[in-house]
């Protein structure tokens, strides 16, 4: 493009630059200076594309590119009031991981749309292929059902096929030959499908820990089309049925309904949960134990009141002994029953009986160790307070007594048993905002709608899916996208300027089985890639081609927050290696030495530090902002992380220095924290400003040489 136009492009960028480049790129961290020194000494041809070879099979790559999808697919941890889930997902971080490994192993991008959208139709029993199905659970709203769809909706549209298709929920889209029904009949492949929290093994607590999943709970729920939009006036005349848009419909949606294997609809038949209920109830009941055994072994005080006290206190110890115990006898019953069923025994009607009062005496035990706990109280409590628990008191004798009665009570044959649970559905509050809505048992089958759309999207007969992923990916690696519309692919976007390079590399991705490795392949190794971004004697190509729309130079990328934040650990020697887990709290990120893609992250909850340096938006971050505020170049010279890592970076490159040797110092911190070496002018500068650093100083002058490289405008920047 750039020599039809008459442009020379720029001469490739050096070595030290151009490994500085890449590791950022690919692996989100700066090199270390045993890896610039190894990429330095190896002279053999082919030792750029060595060098990347070796960074897409670093781990490191799939955390790096994981928090650009995440960028565009919308991840959030979850968040609410106070401790109220709203919004997103509990334990959405296993989505995370999901698409670290995934890019890691090289998962054809194909594929893993298609088990984000569908996972839980085409993979129903497989937990760790159900993570992926996060990216629909991300989308979870508490109160209203229309805005959870009306995102699912615009950004299934935005981030695989880059069209506007949320334009069309209120009239014809404006621009692009969508009518309103093309909205509606995408949002009918949504319309059946919710979120539930699977049991994972070993932890039967979904609080603690959980697989957030999409399945199709209300697979007869309608989709009709709002006049001018408004949820307020459906048009119930008729119901839109599930489909795509008339303009890329090369082939019709087939919808077939999936038969779910028994396990995926009734997770509780899977052989560890059971097991896993017995191990929580097991620790419970070691713990109440070990409790008593403690409190027994005291000493008896000698003040009646402390006496009396202390026996209380071991009241409830043993109380909590009793309800451990209840409830382990419960849970055998239970499963008794349960896989009674299941078998269809002709014992069933008896293991029911055995279940029901089992659950009644672990319902007695329970009432028996509020009453003990309230007698505890009654002692503690100063005289104004001791009427209200001895009313407490006598109304829980009466419930006793009563709970005591109904285990001489035959169970009736339908009297209801508590279920164990191998998941449970995140309740929704569309009917009444104080409690939840009814739940409902998980359906046999599923609607194969999102199967269906998976399908279409990632067919290769589709135009958009590729196109629109390698222009996200060629805008990461260049700096700027082929489309800079990057989610508005129609006719109110802006076309590319070398659509034939767009379609190329599309169609060779796609060609080469959607291998993401293969596209970074492919655009690293390229002379466009691999250009300068000086623009020394350009003169000529800066006045015909200013904004680079043809591509003939190199441009300068400012890092992003993430990368920014690590880099300082890194070259501080304490950026943690450890892949993958829960994320890190707000109040433990301060000190924490993770990578940031693992801090907790949502619309309410976002790291000061990187949003200072335009952290991903949760709501829609198709690109990231690029700012240069003064608050940023006030993080990097007073936050309290620069002066931790100061004196870290400092020594790490002291050992690249030999003592007094202030020349090999200032070369070492450029060539390690700039990614270049210093001319003659910014050598001289930086030996007077160490020379002129007070005797004394705190800091010490090598301290303050690397605090002013910190704040250089080439550590936030890739040339």
């Amino acid at each position: 493009g750039y020599r039809a136009q008459g442009l020379h492009p720029r001469p490739e960028a050096p070595r030290a630059t151009l490994v500085r480049r890449l590791y950022f790129d690919l692996l989100g961290v700066p090199p270390s200076p045993d890896d610039l020194q190894l990429a330095h000494h190896d002279t053999a041809p082919g030792w750029y594309e060595r060098l990347v070879d070796r960074l897409l099979a670093d781990p490191r790559h799939g955390e790096r590119w994981a928090r650009h999808w995440m960028d565009l697919w919308r991840y959030s941890d979850p968040w609410g009031l106070g401790d109220q889930l709203r919004s997103s997902q509990r334990h959405l971080w296993h989505w995370r991981d999901w698409i670290v490994e995934s890019l890691n192993a090289d998962r054809p991008y194909a594929e893993m749309v298609h088990r984000m959208l569908a996972a839980d139709e085409t993979h129903p029993d497989d937990l760790d292929a159900l993570r992926a199905t996060g990216y629909l659970a991300r989308n979870y709203f508490l109160f209203n059902r229309n805005q959870w769809l009306d995102e699912t909706v615009e950004h299934v549209a935005k981030g695989f096929l880059g069209l506007t298709l949320n334009c069309a929920k209120c009239h014809d889209h404006k621009y692009d030959p969508f009518p309103q029904t093309d909205y509606y009949r995408m949002r009918a492949v949504f319309e059946p499908y919710q979120v539930r929290m699977e049991m994972l093994p070993g932890e039967p607590d979904l609080q603690r820990d959980g697989v957030p999943r999409a399945y199709d709970r209300a697979p007869d729920a309608p989709t009709f089309r709002f006049l001018r939009g408004q949820e307020s006036a459906p048009d119930r005349s008729q119901v839109i049925a599930p489909g795509v848009p008339d303009l890329l419909a090369f082939a019709p949606l087939e919808v077939r309904p999936v038969t779910l294997p028994v396990t995926a609809w009734q997770p509780e038949r899977r052989p560890w949960v059971l097991e896993a209920h017995r191990r929580g109830l097991r620790h419970r009941h070691e713990a109440a134990q070990q409790r008593w055994t403690e409190l027994r072994q005291r000493p008896e005080p000698a003040d009646p009141a402390a006496a009396a006290i202390a026996q209380a206190e071991l009241h409830v110890a043993a109380c909590d002994v009793a309800v451990a115990t209840a409830d382990q006898q419960s849970l055998e019953r239970r499963g008794d029953w349960m896989a009674a069923c299941w078998a269809e025994s002709p014992d069933v009607a008896e293991a029911h009986r055995m279940a029901v009062l089992a659950e009644r005496r672990a319902a007695l035990a329970a009432l028996e160790r509020r009453a003990a706990d309230a007698a505890l109280r009654g002692l503690r409590a100063a005289d104004a307070g001791k009427e209200a628990l001895g009313k407490e008191r006598d109304a829980l004798q009466e419930t006793i007594a009563a709970a005591r009665r109904d285990l001489d009570t035959p169970p009736a044959a339908d009297a209801p048993v508590s279920p164990i649970l191998g998941a449970a559905w995140t309740p929704t509050r569309f009917l009444d905002s104080t409690k939840d809505d009814p739940a409902l048992p998980f359906p046999a089958t599923s609607t194969g709608r999102r199967t269906a759309l998976a399908d279409w999207i990632t067919d290769p007969r589709n135009p958009l899916p590729a196109r629109v992923a390698v222009n996200h990916v060629w805008s990461r690696h260049l700096g700027a996208p082929l489309v800079p519309t990057v989610f508005d692919f129609g006719r109110k976007g802006t076309p590319p300027a070398d659509p034939e390079l767009l379609d190329w590399l599309a169609s060779d991705w796609v060609a080469h089985g959607w291998s993401l490795k293969h596209l970074h392949r492919r655009i690293i190794t390229s002379a466009a890639y691999r250009m300068s971004s000086s623009l020394r004697g350009a003169e000529a190509e800066l006045a015909k081609d200013p904004d680079n729309r043809w591509g003939w130079r190199r441009v300068p990328i400012r890092l992003e927050a993430q990368a920014i934040r690590d880099a300082l650990w890194v070259h501080a020697g304490g950026l943690e290696r450890t892949l993958g887990g829960p994320p890190v709290p707000s109040g433990a990120q301060e000190t924490s030495r993770r990578r940031s893609l693992y801090f907790h992250h949502s619309d309410t909850d976002r790291n000061p530090f990187l949003t200072t340096f335009d952290d991903a938006l949760v709501k829609e971050c198709y690109r990231r902002e690029q700012s240069i505020v003064p608050q940023q170049a006030l993080a990097l010279l007073n936050s309290r992380l620069v002066h931790e890592v100061t004196p870290a970076i400092t020594g790490e490159l002291e050992t690249r220095a030999p003592a007094g040797d202030e020349v090999a110092f200032v070369q070492a911190a450029f060539r390690i924290l700039l990614g270049f070496e210093p001319d003659e002018a910014e050598m001289q500068a930086s030996l007077q400003a160490m020379a002129s650093t007070p005797a004394g100083s705190p800091e010490g002058a090598r301290q303050r040489l690397v605090w002013a490289l910190l704040n250089h405008g080439d550590f936030v920047t890739l040339r």
